[in-house]
């Protein structure tokens, strides 16, 4: 497998995969090929934009997009997305993605990553598996409209 920065030229097969994941089973959305690329243009197109794809062969298997922004203590990462082709899943590249994403933020001076994600599913369990906590005293809020 190969870890390499993502670029403008891998978002078309991205937002295939996207679909794929998160209209799927535990979020059933109701992504398409237009708007899953438009979520992960606006990703791409952030300032301080940070991503990674993970290939075997020519086969794109997962990636992980997001984006610094600065805070008191240094660059935090606010990772916006992550996902991994469906039936790649349970064979350690969300966790590879993860290793190589921290190393390229360490880099950088990053002093943290943030994140959102489904409370109590297999998407919790695995950012845990991977050594993050849930913040004690932060919640997020939201309003629809």
């Amino acid at each position: 497998m190969k870890v390499e920065k993502l670029d403008v030229r891998h978002l078309k097969e991205c937002s295939l995969i996207y679909v794929e994941t998160f209209n799927g089973e535990p979020w059933n959305d109701k992504w398409d090929t237009t708007t899953s690329y438009k979520r992960l243009e606006d990703i791409y197109n952030t300032p301080g934009f940070v991503g990674l794809v993970v290939y075997d062969d020519e086969k794109l298997l997962g990636a992980v997009l997001g984006n610094l922004e600065q805070w008191f203590e240094g660059y935090m990462y606010n990772l916006k997305e992550m996902f991994v082709k469906q039936d790649e899943k349970g064979k350690g590249i969300g966790s590879l993605l993860m290793m190589e994403l921290e190393k390229s933020l360490s880099q950088l001076g990053t002093t943290s990553i943030s994140l959102f994600t489904s409370k109590g599913d297999l998407t919790e369990k695995f950012y845990m598996k991977n050594g993050y906590s849930q913040e004690e005293d932060m919640i997020m809020m939201c309003k629809s409209l």
